[in-house]
């Protein structure tokens, strides 16, 4: 980066200004000092002396409605990116817009904190400057220069960040025309917010751009003089495009997370997981109040610059946002207790007829399902408090002895009520949601929905919802018991398991949402499937209806758990995956980013396998693989092109043979390896070690059709890297060796 010279030395702080904020609640003390985002009621403009109470979060919001002044909706004409303050300190929020042509607009509010009422807009100027450059410009007011007043940071001019002192007074921002400039990424045009990433005290920059890529500068200077060192990704995110950060700590746990608005009009959050410094876990999409995705593209003409306030001062955060054409939006928050009172609105007007109505009425059927959506939104968020958790619980579990026809467990008639075994499963899923994790709240759960037999018992030993409109039969309900029990709880995650075509054709349409799930086939329980290969040592038949359970719970074991805490396992699938297509198909670095497709397309083409022609590759990929036995026996199940294709089922895949005969698929793997294919011991030893969770016992399977299941012990011994380097079950004792790296080099099998 490069800074310019003309910046006036400031003053050092004095001993008084280190007590500033000692006020606040300690893990609202730095997002208050850094953060330019007015998550909480009081603006970043206000005095920090003062603490203040911080407005719930939200998953959903009301459809948007234009920003006014004087009954006229705001149009800056082109791009406008949107802040809000308490510029002047009279107890509300003002309107601060970085505009598409390098001016900074300051909509003043003169109504009330309940009611705002934008005035006419004024230039906010540094000076006699009124103008950075000529494209789009983003504004963030922080403290960065001088003393504790917020200061202005502009991004203007493609790649540069100027900071303006503030030298008037809080009631009057006056800023200083001499300023600090820096570079950053190129195409940033004003995408960016501030906030102390790396937890030092310092505030750093964090930038989006046109393509989408994150970066982040960290503050290298000291206080109230910042420098900003060279930039580094942004936990890798990069959704395109014209993405534009907000730092804040969203559900006020005490760590940054990350708000991304993107060129499409949706609006990411991307929560701190905590498990790591800066870990931001997978995004989820904010909604509208009825539950479908929140979209301002037809609003906006493209682009969301996302702002979170409470605006209209009701206790939960709305949504602000401008976009490409210059028009400024507001999106109520909607809150729980106002989800809870619709629900039981739309229950007490429509429950004679409830089943009829939502087949019927799609309007009643989007709000009520809508709000059942956004209350799971926000707790699988994390964005409920636990003691409004108890409150919510204690508000929606009356309902089901209200409502037992509609919300308790029973089988409903699809023909005349095909929603309702749907409405029922997501208002289970609101309310297991809505208590902490425990047995004894999950009993709570069975007790006020009315679960018996099979399905209480899935529900209180591993908190799954068994949703199938009560279909199944004592039998199915025992045997997944047993077959679940004999999983290692910690290796997998599933709250629901659902039948789609016990739940009738609605569920194409309505889908159940929850913190995780899987579907399975609606079987009966006895009809047996082959695992295994024509060249496996016997058969191994074991019950499908089952085996489909073994395999969508994998979904759930080593791409979901797995992923956080075993990642060097994750990558070892990738490294499978590159063993069994051979040394055409090239992997990127790590593996787990997948193939390099223009490193494989160049081998194919020097092999002869492709023509160069972009319109031929598909077919050239598949014929590669077709009916090659190297490939058709690369991995234990099926040509190895698919799971190239679907990684995503490769170690699913693995759970058909394991659970269904653990020791004929070791010796079937013997078999493949005499017969010079390599991997598929690699394939075997990786769900094993998953399933022993690096310890030195794991269980063998055998599961027959009928769901017999015979579970036995088996010890692991394990070299200095935590390798597997022998297997004794009680029919063989298997021995591994190694070179580099995870793959075996040698593979020995002796009876007993």
């Amino acid at each position: 980066m490069v800074r310019t010279h003309n910046h006036r030395p400031t003053s050092q702080m004095n001993s008084s200004d280190s007590n500033e904020y000692n006020l606040l609640p300690n893990k609202c003390i730095l997002l208050m000092r850094m953060l330019a985002l007015p998550l909480l009621i009081s603006s970043p403009l206000a005095n920090a002396q003062e603490p203040s109470n911080a407005a719930s979060p939200t998953m959903s919001y009301e459809q948007a409605v234009a920003i006014q002044v004087e009954g006229k909706p705001i149009n800056l004409g082109n791009h406008s990116a949107t802040r809000l303050a308490d510029w002047d300190q009279d107890g509300d929020l003002d309107l601060i817009v970085g505009s598409g042509e390098g001016r900074l607009w300051l909509f003043r509010n003169r109504g009330t904190p309940r009611n705002p009422a934008f005035q006419q807009q004024q230039p906010i100027t540094a000076g006699t400057q009124d103008r950075w450059g000529t494209s789009y410009t983003g504004i963030v007011l922080t403290n960065l220069v001088g003393d504790k007043l917020p200061d202005l940071v502009v991004c203007h001019s493609g790649n540069q960040l100027t900071i303006h002192e503030n030298t008037g007074s809080a009631e009057r921002p006056k800023f200083d025309e001499s300023d600090l400039t820096f570079e950053v990424q190129a195409n940033c045009q004003g995408r960016f917010d501030v906030a102390d990433w790396d937890s030092d005290g310092l505030p750093d920059l964090i930038t989006g751009s046109f393509g989408g890529k994150l970066m982040w500068y960290p503050n290298e200077g000291r206080e109230r003089l910042p420098k900003f060192g060279r930039g580094k990704p942004l936990s890798g995110i990069s959704l395109a495009y014209n993405s534009h950060p907000r730092l804040l700590d969203f559900n006020q746990d005490g760590r940054i997370d990350l708000l991304l608005g993107v060129n499409w009009g949706t609006v990411s959050l991307f929560l701190n997981d905590g498990r790591q410094k800066n870990s931001l876990d997978k995004s989820r999409l904010l909604q509208w109040s009825e539950g479908a995705t929140l979209n301002l593209r037809e609003e906006n003409g493209d682009d969301t610059t996302p702002e979170l306030a409470d605006l209209d001062g009701d206790g939960v955060l709305d949504l602000i946002s401008g976009g490409k054409n210059g028009r400024l939006f507001f999106m109520k928050g909607v809150g729980i207790a106002a989800r809870v009172k619709t629900l039981e609105t739309l229950l007490a007007q429509h429950a004679p007829q409830l089943g009829k109505t939502l087949r019927d009425d799609a309007t009643v059927r989007q709000q009520i399902f809508g709000v059942l959506a956004a209350l799971q939104a926000d707790l699988a968020g994390g964005l409920v408090p636990d003691a409004q958790r108890e409150q919510l619980f204690e508000r929606l579990a009356p309902l089901a002895q209200q409502y037992p026809d509609i919300l308790e467990r029973s089988k409903f008639n699809l023909k005349t009520s095909p929603h309702l075994p749907l409405l029922a499963g997501q208002y289970w899923v609101v309310l297991l949601e809505s208590l902490p994790e425990s047995a004894s709240n999950r009993r709570r759960v069975a007790d006020a929905v009315d679960f018996q037999g099979g399905y209480r018992r899935l529900l209180v030993d591993f908190g799954i919802l068994f949703l199938d409109n009560n279909t199944a039969t004592p039998e199915h309900l025992a045997a997944m018991h047993r077959l679940i029990a004999a999983i290692p709880r910690d290796v997998w995650d599933v709250e629901t398991v659902t039948v789609a075509d016990w739940l009738g054709p609605s569920v194409n349409t309505q889908k159940i949402r929850s913190r995780s799930g899987i579907n399975i086939f609606a079987l009966p329980l006895g009809r047996p499937e082959n695992s295994f290969a024509n060249d496996a040592p016997r058969p191994g038949f074991t019950d499908v209806y089952l085996i489909c359970l073994a395999h969508e719970l994998a979904h759930n074991m080593l791409d979901t758990v797995g992923k956080k805490n075993r990642p060097e396992l994750f990558e070892r699938k990738f490294e499978c995956l590159a063993q069994a297509a051979g040394p055409q198909v090239v992997y990127r670095a790590p593996k787990s980013l997948g193939i390099d497709q223009a490193a494989t397309k160049a081998n194919f083409r020097t092999i002869g396998a492709w023509d160069g022609e972009a319109s031929t590759w598909n077919q050239a990929w598949k014929d590669y693989f077709r009916e090659k036995k190297q490939f058709d026996r690369a991995y234990t199940r099926g040509n190895v092109q698919f799971f190239l294709d679907a990684p995503q089922e490769a170690f699913a895949t693995l759970a058909n043979q394991f659970f269904a005969d653990s020791q004929l698929m070791l010796e079937f793997c013997k078999v493949r390896w005499d017969a010079g294919h390599k991997s598929n011991i690699n394939q075997f030893l990786l769900i094993a070690d998953y399933l022993s969770e690096g310890n030195a016992k794991l269980n063998f399977y055998v599961m027959r059709p009928g769901g017999d299941l015979r579970v036995t012990p088996v010890h692991l011994s394990r070299d200095a890297q935590g390798r597997i380097t022998q297997l004794e079950s009680n029919e063989s004792i298997a021995k591994f060796n190694y070179q580099d790296g995870s793959l075996v080099t040698q593979f020995h099998l002796q009876s007993k």
